[in-house]
């Protein structure tokens, strides 16, 4: 079982116009909104393209960022044949593979969203890392006071 590609096909951001102040929540969100076969074959592997929905919310309604895609997975026929099978019965996927789509997709969504929210002055989705100068250790000389001194 391999992802080969992650694709996008639509990326999309809108800010508010009003000014927001206080505390702004970000919500992010992965789904799966179809299974489809892919049209190849290699040496009795086939494949699967898992169309995804990454969503990212700044709440209160200070915008929104959503980017659409596709993971494409290849594995054993048989294994390709069943994960179809339960997602067109159900829309039901083994934990083991969705792991890696969700994963594969939360990735990808959030790469693009960094990339977005700096575009339409959003906030980055996720912190990133910052700098922070190290302050050397103060050391502060303390004398002893012994209540024996030079008068």
């Amino acid at each position: 079982m391999t992802i080969v590609k992650i694709n996008i096909h639509k990326v999309n951001a809108e800010r508010s116009l009003k000014s927001k102040s206080g505390q702004i929540q970000i919500n992010n969100n992965v789904s799966l909104k179809d299974v489809e076969n892919m049209d190849f074959s290699i040496e009795g592997k086939k494949g699967l393209k898992f169309t995804f929905e990454f969503k990212c919310n700044y709440e209160p309604d200070l915008g929104h960022i959503e980017v659409q895609g596709q993971v494409l997975f290849v594995d054993e026929e048989k294994k390709i044949k069943e994960i179809k099978a339960g997602w067109d019965n159900g829309r039901k996927i083994p934990v083991d593979i969705m792991e890696q789509i969700a994963n594969a997709a939360l990735h990808k969504g959030n790469i693009q969203a960094i990339k977005i929210s700096e575009e339409v002055n959003l906030p980055s989705p996720l912190p990133l890392p910052k700098i922070r100068p190290q302050v050397p250790e103060q050391v502060t000389a303390v004398k002893e006071s012994t209540g024996k001194g030079k008068k």
